[in-house]
């Protein structure tokens, strides 16, 4: 063969290799993607016979040519998101750390997440990333720094930068003087993380120092502590009891397949177990357990002890005592309709049941309260005192047309009213530059499950006085409507809640990238390998 034989074959490989994917391939790659299977299984032959009867004249990719076409598709997306993400002016990031079973690999997760002028919740996944050596602050700043590098993303943009209680996290966000937002039994040496950053040897020394967003603690984790942590000290004796019995059948289960078999039986399902990763899952797993009912027939079956009458009465009590903080932590949970202004009312409706509960004749649960409330009060405790440094978390709250002032102690309200009208109109130039006033309806409407879990008086109603957005603010206030959709008449106040909503409340988005974890060691070709290293 001639060199220009060559030549030609070697461009029409070139060009075979780049051009687009039709409808068909694109079908194909999105069944390995998002199956996590492995590049190999366009070369299976049972795979090829199965698209073959479907399609007969259909031309099959290679491994290697798949390996190509996902390469490029990435890279698209990547330049897609990046184009996207310089039209948003306030972005919130969740960052977490996973490490494997086995603690052989870790990884970095990294989402974004905006609200655009419809007032809809977007979202995007921009790293998870392989995470060699320690976790330490240092590289956990290098690595969201260099995944927000990768989308062009500036830092000034970001609203807030939302983790877990993990020390190493604090340390890494905690900078300029920002004190940590609850308490905690360790005490931290911080440092600048502008120090670090500026004495850190990079290939962008010539940059200077980054500007670190603020920190903010995932507060689903947080009261996921308070019912783990904070409540040992109110455990009663019959509660420790119980909770170990309840341990030891799901130890039981766990362990044994035939008392799993001999449970499923008797309840007719496998029952929730819990897990150290997943929040709320003792409460679920409790929860659970009680429901089927029985629990003494449960121990004979799994061979476990069985519960005393007091015991079952303790168990029950647990239930009742936690129920208003699980509730609140699932809420905050959510991703496309929480927003950062459910947070204090949410922890004040908290406090609320919590003091209620205590009013009950409990025989077991009354050192429980005691230490659930002091938990609330000391984790939560800049929030419930309406602190200077949070108070974007309540114009985030007052901006939200479901909350407004319906949520404020009577006694604050007032103030908390003229410190949301005065914020406002000082702020009306800085918002206005970042954002454009868009006249589009909203698809978020009222949960109707919002009614039952807050329980608010009625709105203020004041006559309307001073200039123009003062006016406008009070006329807000005074609007009975509670869907978002109802800021369309108010443009200033619209801004306000794009703008200090964007953070949400929790963390929970970036664990749910974990939930492929499973699938990243299976045997998968190099199809994990591919995108931690790419993304």
């Amino acid at each position: 063969m001639n060199v220009a034989s060559k030549m030609q074959k070697s461009m029409m490989e070139y060009c075979t290799i780049k051009k687009c994917p039709n409808s068909n391939e694109k079908l194909i790659i999105k069944y390995i993607v998002k199956g996590m299977r492995p590049l190999t299984t366009v070369e299976d032959p049972d795979f090829v016979e199965l698209i073959r009867g479907l399609k007969p004249d259909f031309e099959i990719m290679s491994r290697r040519t798949l390996s190509r076409r996902i390469a490029s598709l990435y890279e698209n997306m990547v330049s897609n998101t990046k184009h996207n993400l310089l039209k948003i002016p306030y972005l919130c990031l969740t960052i977490d750390v996973w490490t494997c079973k086995g603690k052989t690999r870790s990884f970095m997760g990294v989402t974004t997440h905006w609200i655009t002028h419809e007032l809809e919740r977007h979202s995007a996944a921009l790293a998870c990333r392989h995470f060699k050596g320690s976790h330490t602050h240092d590289k956990i700043i290098g690595l969201w720094t260099s995944a927000i590098k990768q989308y062009g993303i500036e830092s000034q943009k970001i609203t807030k930068l939302v983790t877990d209680n993990g020390a190493n996290f604090v340390k890494a966000f905690t900078s300029q003087g920002i004190t940590a937002e609850y308490y905690s039994e360790t005490e931290f040496d911080f440092q600048e993380v502008s120090t670090i950053l500026s004495t850190t040897s990079s290939d962008d020394d010539n940059e200077g120092p980054c500007h670190v967003p603020p920190h903010q603690r995932c507060a689903s984790h947080t009261l996921n502590l308070i019912c783990t942590k904070d409540a040992i000290d109110g455990h009663s004796k019959f509660l420790k009891s119980a909770l170990a019995k309840v341990m030891g059948i799901w130890n039981k289960i766990s362990r044994s397949t035939q008392a799993a078999e001999n449970v499923q039986d008797v309840c007719k399902k496998q029952l929730i177990r819990p897990c150290a990763t997943r929040l709320n899952s003792l409460y679920d797993s409790v929860s659970d357990l009680l429901k089927q009912g029985e629990l003494n027939r449960i121990c004979a079956v799994a061979d476990v002890p069985a519960f005393l009458s007091l015991e079952i009465e303790a168990l029950e009590e647990y239930y009742l005592c936690t129920m208003p903080i699980s509730v609140a932590l699932d809420r905050l949970q959510g991703e496309h309709g929480c927003f950062c202004g459910e947070l204090i009312p949410t922890i004040l409706v908290v406090e609320k049941k919590l003091t209620a509960l205590k009013l009950q004749s409990f025989k077991h649960s009354g050192k429980l309260l005691d230490a659930l409330l002091n938990g609330l009060k000391e984790r939560f405790y800049f929030y419930i005192n309406f602190s200077a440094q949070h108070h974007d978390a309540i114009y985030a709250s007052i901006s939200h047309p479901y909350f407004k002032l319906r949520w404020i102690p009577e006694e604050r309200r007032e103030d908390l009213r003229e410190l949301f009208v005065n914020f406002v109109s000082s702020q009306s130039e800085v918002l206005s530059s970042g954002l454009q006033q868009i006249s589009r309806g909203s698809s978020m409407e009222k949960n109707s499950q919002d009614d039952i879990f807050f329980e608010f008086h009625s709105n203020l109603v004041e006559k309307v006085s001073g200039n123009q957005i003062r006016i406008e603010c009070l006329q807000y206030l005074d609007d009975t409507e509670c869907e978002l959709s109802a800021l369309q008449k108010f443009p200033t106040i619209k801004k306000v809640f794009i703008k200090y909503n964007t953070p949400l409340p929790s963390s929970a988005p970036v664990e749910r990238l974990f939930n492929f974890s499973g699938s990243f060691f299976l045997p998968r070709g190099s199809l994990w390998q591919m995108n931690s290293s790419r993304s």
